[in-house]
């Protein structure tokens, strides 16, 4: 008797390369985030540089009050610290806007996990069928196996 081949198997296939493809979304969308986190972090790290250029400078600017320096010196560091504060403000808006990045990330794995549940379950459920099918198979191999042992029972006690 031949062997029968399962029917669905081409939507399996085609199902567990659906998953395949989810789990490699999900790969990208978390090394985004992973990404965004560190740039984030390098964010951070500039605006905390600029806020210890501004300490150095004020305190620059103190001494050089307290020694008596030039009207064109103290402007001068006034000058520089205004910068220095502008600076800052600009990379704050960056830090913002990367926190804005990450989120949209945080976002984009979620969306990448869901779509790799969906495609899990999807697989699943024709996984399901396959071993219900094989199930199948295996009974009706097994009564027909019972069926032929009977009548061979039946044409051997027959000829006694």
């Amino acid at each position: 008797m031949k062997k029968s081949r399962y029917r669905l198997q081409p939507v399996l296939d085609v199902r567990e390369q659906a998953k395949q493809d989810a789990a490699h979304r999900l790969a990208d969308a978390r090394q985004a985030l992973a990404d965004a986190e560190a740039e984030l972090a390098r964010r951070m790290a500039a605006v905390d540089a600029c806020r210890a250029r501004q300490a150095e400078a004020d305190a620059k600017l103190l001494a050089a009050l307290r020694s008596g320096s030039s009207a064109q010196a103290l402007l001068a560091h006034r000058t520089f610290l205004a910068d220095l504060r502008e600076e800052e403000a600009r990379l704050r808006a960056a830090v913002e806007q990367q926190q804005a990045a990450i989120q949209r990330a945080e976002d984009a794995v979620e969306a990448a996990l869901q779509g790799l549940i969906e495609a899990s379950k999807e697989v699943q459920a024709i996984e399901k069928h396959k071993e219900n099918w094989r199930a199948a198979r295996k009974s009706d191999e097994e009564r027909r196996e019972n069926k032929a042992n009977d009548e061979f029972g039946t044409a051997r006690h027959g000829r006694r």
